[in-house]
């Protein structure tokens, strides 16, 4: 509870002690430059980026589960008026949906000034560093800054595609600045190019240092346990935990995200099965959620999936007012998500009855709960939040391995997930393997803002409505797949 306090506070530091979101006075820099003398500062540093990425504004909330899968059209509004009405019909000039734009923007571009401060400084100060800290620390940070403008590029830049390389897309933040011009807006290429320049660096750093590269993430997340397979952890205990840092692992996840999101199809699919075969992480299978005798105990976010997830301890504080309680605004029809999202295959590990939605009564009425992220009396809620998973990696490998290919990998999952056997005789050409990663994209990624981003790369002209059947959404002519960047930006274009 100390770390946590002492975190909060450093987060409050970097991320509200100043004018403006940009700017930097000169009291903090004194202040900062303190910090940095010790490498507990630069430690700490890192993990303030770590609990910014866990808030609200960012993966706690806005881009895991509301803003991207209101555009997905997965959630049903418990009141046909505001934010939650504006969302999924694309009003993205209603000033409640401006706001949240601008909140989501901020958020992004503070906690990538704030990792620019350690890479500013880290290099001077390299001969403090033990126990491959340095490598590790300028590594994650190198990745998490290209994770996050990735992200960005895939929210707020062009459509992928030939047509996209020369239009504008997002600024590339590479320096601490108290100066907002200089968060110029470059083309979709610039970005791309400078994305897979630190995902590279951040490999090179990592790939002999990670401590999950040689151990697990079994003996990682449980590091004070003694074990009789002679395994001793590493010298530095802030080096475990790696799941909810950014690992080398998640750095060739995000390779393959990026590979896969540019479309090129083979660099993706090499990156994503260097993931699958590392066996590091594994499919969550129906077992996952009857025992606890795993190394994640049972839980309903696919914690051996996670390549990379945020914690935030205060979760269930930001998500349950939205799904949990008497009155919650969002809600999802039950009936309909278990026949038409589903497809009525009642077995499967994600639609077993009261598992991830449930209905309860209240003296008001009834209300429809996803229980994902607050758990119920079976699952337990963990405040973790999964941001790159290994589903995510198989996904990539049946979508753009050559058609022969692919049968291993869409079986394991198939039978992870106790789909219907006759599913693994059904990808018999490209438009087959499409129509059903639509399918299972909204099946895996409810709550994680995901299937928004497999619409937009193929340029859906229709969205259906998870839940309603047989209605649809239009996004018209591409326009709303590209969402406006702030106004507050757009001036230093």
């Amino acid at each position: 509870m100390k770390r946590y306090k002492l975190l909060a506070y450093m987060l409050t530091f970097f991320l509200f002690g100043c004018n403006d979101w940009l700017d930097v006075s000169p009291r903090q820099e004194m202040k900062q430059e303190d910090l940095y003398k010790t490498e507990d500062g630069f430690k700490n540093s890192l993990m303030g980026v770590y609990i910014q990425i866990a808030g609200a504004n960012l993966y706690g909330r806005e881009v895991s589960v509301l803003f991207t899968d209101f555009l997905a059209q997965l959630w049903e509004p418990a009141t046909g008026t505001g934010i939650f009405n504006r969302l999924p019909n694309w009003q993205f000039t209603d000033s409640n949906v401006e706001q949240m734009t601008e909140r989501i923007w901020k958020a992004y571009y503070t906690a990538i000034v704030q990792l620019n401060d350690i890479l500013e400084n880290i290099d001077a100060r390299k001969a403090i560093f033990k126990n491959n800290n340095y490598e590790i620390i300028k590594g994650e940070a190198l990745g998490l800054r290209a994770f996050l403008h990735l992200d960005l590029l895939r929210l707020f830049g062009p459509i992928p595609g030939d047509d996209a390389i020369g239009k504008l897309a997002i600024p590339y933040a590479e320096e601490k600045t108290k100066n907002p011009n200089k968060l110029v807006t470059l083309s979709y290429k610039s970005v791309i190019s400078k994305i897979i320049r630190d995902l590279d660096a951040a490999e090179k750093l990592l790939e002999n240092v990670d401590p999950l590269i040689t151990s697990t993430n079994h003996h990682l997340n449980n590091p004070t346990i003694t074990y009789l397979d002679g395994w001793i952890p590493p010298l530095d205990l802030w080096q475990t935990s790696r799941q909810v840092r950014f690992n080398y692992y998640a750095v060739i996840g995000t390779k393959a995200r990026y590979y896969h999101w540019i479309g090129d199809k083979e660099n993706a699919v090499l990156c994503a099965k260097r993931v699958i075969e590392s066996g590091k992480f594994r499919l969550t299978s129906g077992e996952d959620y009857t025992t606890d005798n795993t190394d994640y105990g049972k839980n309903l976010v696919m914690l051996s999936e996670h390549l990379f997830g945020v914690h935030n301890p205060a979760h269930q504080g930001v998500v349950q007012p939205y799904f949990l309680i008497n009155g919650a605004p969002l809600s999802g029809n039950i009936a309909n998500i278990t026949m038409y999202v589903y497809e009525t295959n009642t077995s499967e590990i994600r639609n077993i009855p009261n598992r991830y939605w449930t209905t309860r009564a209240y003296t008001t009425g009834s209300f429809n709960h996803f229980l994902k992220y607050g758990g119920n009396d079976n699952f337990p809620d963990v405040n973790k939040i999964p941001v790159l998973r290994l589903c995510e990696m198989y996904f990539i490998v049946v979508e753009d391995a050559p058609l022969g290919e692919i049968a291993t990998y869409y079986n394991e999952y198939v039978d992870a997930r106790v789909l219907p056997i006759g599913y693994k005789n059904e990808l018999t050409d490209e438009t087959a393997v499409i129509n059903r990663l639509a399918k299972e994209y909204r099946k895996e990624f409810f709550g994680e803002g995901q299937t928004f981003f497999f619409y937009k790369k193929h340029r859906y002209t229709s969205i259906p409505r998870a839940t309603a059947p047989g209605s649809f959404a239009v996004p018209g002519d591409y326009q709303h797949y590209e969402i406006p960047r702030p106004k507050s930006q757009t001036v230093f274009d």
